[in-house]
């Protein structure tokens, strides 16, 4: 039986022909993406389709240089700078034939815990054209009710107080920026490619909030030397387990510490807003449009709404995975019910056909069985996921004055979901970053049954909207009194 060999660059030439791995030479790749917080979304989506474009047309111009900030990143750091930046592409396709890819595309690594100087130097670097970012919802350190970024925050607070010793993205960003300036230097492209609305706008706001209390002098250099396109970003990519690392040992005769799973699907769109030269990523899928908006609000509303509520449901109902969760005929017409009668009339800019494709397209990925996505990674900071998934969609519907039955009917379930207990009697965890309040409130609407919705820092002004809390408060009374499954069955047969 032939070994398995550990996945470094002197390697590669021994892995098997099943394995598809990098043909160019990446000793002539040139570094000119910074890539902030390297996810496994990151290695499964941004750094394979730059890969891509490497591997196909063998564009060596735009390599990425890994960056990590967080403590907790060291692990991941660790194991690339071992692994000579390469890792495993473990593509699940919904007929059974997986592929393995080893990407190839992040050349250069740094750790900022480490030396956060040389990070700086890094991004100061003219070769440097766009630094991009995973860095998740709580990266951007938002005021939860404002949106505007929270220098309240202690790791804020200290950051400003410690400049050359930068914790977060703006304080990297702002040293930066002020070296560039000095040096006279060109700006750069902020490519955000998080799952928040707005993200180039996002983080641009967030920024320049930061700046204008920190570096004041920076802000016209800022605004002249750099542009923050919004980007839509998708593909679903779950949690590395043991198994995954076995099968890749037996199957592929790879021998990866931390390989990336994923399903087939992938979709880039970025509005075309790049400082310099952009890429030539069209070539590999990518779309460049002038306006993200639709799309955005296609994927935010239709996927990610979906995953929320599949998390939701299907955690009360005892699943465990998405695909346990997909397969539950009473909670996905409930599912499909909700996408057709209250998300697709909010979709008003987008092709009515593409977003029928789209939803049916979405379904098929949902029940992709050999995507291992766990329901409980779903349903992590849903305090965080909802405000930004589902309650735009009660705005638009109230304001048109449509229906908002089954989103009440989500926010009631997510109430009952915080009591931590499922249909069977098993015990979950809530994990969120306000998961006190969040136990506690739910708790107290056992006696005050609209207590859950006063959580302001998430629920803004709801609890005052007469319409949407009578439709609330029939759907929490039932749940309160019957099983989430009974719950869905009644809510689909129109008896609640």
């Amino acid at each position: 039986m032939m070994k398995s060999f550990q996945l470094n660059m002197e390697n590669l030439k021994l892995l098997p022909e099943t394995v598809l791995k990098p043909s160019f030479e990446r000793d002539k790749i040139k570094t000119s993406i910074l890539h902030i917080g390297v996810s496994n979304f990151h290695r499964s989506h941004q750094a394979y389709y730059i890969h891509e474009l490497m591997e196909k047309f063998n564009e060596l111009n735009y390599g990425i240089c890994g960056v990590d900030l967080l403590d907790s990143d060291r692990k991941i750091y660790n194991i690339l700078k071992d692994q000579d930046g390469l890792y495993t592409l473990y593509t699940k396709e919904p007929n059974g034939a997986h592929k393995a890819k080893i990407i190839g595309s992040i050349v250069e690594y740094f750790f900022g815990p480490e030396n956060p100087l040389a990070v700086i130097e890094k991004m100061t670097s003219p070769d440097i054209e766009i630094i991009s970012l995973t860095i998740a919802e709580d990266g951007y350190h938002l005021n939860e009710i404002t949106g505007a970024l929270d220098l309240n925050q202690p790791i804020l607070d200290e950051e400003i107080k410690n400049p050359f010793n930068p914790k977060t993205v703006f304080g990297y960003l702002t040293q930066a920026f002020k070296l560039r300036k000095l040096r006279n230097l060109p700006g750069c492209t902020i490519l955000s490619c998080d799952n928040i609305k707005s993200n180039g706008d996002t983080i641009k706001k967030a920024l320049l909030e930061y700046v204008s209390k920190t570096e004041p002098e920076l802000l016209n250099w800022i605004s002249k030397n750099t542009t923050f396109p919004n980007t839509m970003v998708d593909r679903i990519t779950t949690i590395t387990d043991f198994n995954d690392i076995e099968t890749l040992k037996q199957d592929f005769f790879i021998e990866d510490q931390w390989p990336v799973v994923c399903e087939p699907f992938a979709q880039w769109i970025i509005e075309d807003k790049f400082l310099h030269k952009k890429p030539s990523w069209e070539k590999v899928g990518v779309q460049f449009t002038q306006n993200i908006e639709p799309f955005e609000k296609m994927k935010l509303r239709l996927l990610n709404a979906s995953h929320t509520i599949l998390g939701i449901l299907g955690t009360m109902s005892g699943h465990k995975t998405v695909y346990e969760a997909a397969i539950d005929d009473n909670l996905m017409t409930f599912l499909k019910s909700f996408m057709d009668e209250e998300v697709h009339p909010t979709l008003n800019e987008s092709n009515a056909t593409h977003v029928s494709n789209y939803k049916k397209m979405l379904v098929s990925r949902f029940q992709n069985p050999h995507i291992n996505d766990r329901l409980s990674r779903i349903c992590q900071e849903s305090s965080a996921k909802i405000p930004i998934f589902i309650l735009p969609i009660i705005t638009d519907q109230l304001q048109n004055e449509q229906k908002i039955k089954g989103a009440a009917f989500i926010i009631a379930a997510w109430c009952k979901y915080n009591d931590g207990i499922d249909d069977h009697g098993n015990t979950y965890k809530i994990v969120d970053s306000i998961s006190n309040t969040l136990i506690r409130m739910a708790a107290l609407s056992h006696q005050n049954p609209l207590k859950f919705l006063d959580i302001e820092t998430v629920f803004n002004d709801l609890n005052t909207n007469t319409f949407f809390t009578e439709t609330y408060l029939k759907h929490l009374n039932h749940l309160r009194t019957h099983s989430i499954s009974e719950s869905i069955t009644a809510f689909n047969k129109n008896t609640i």
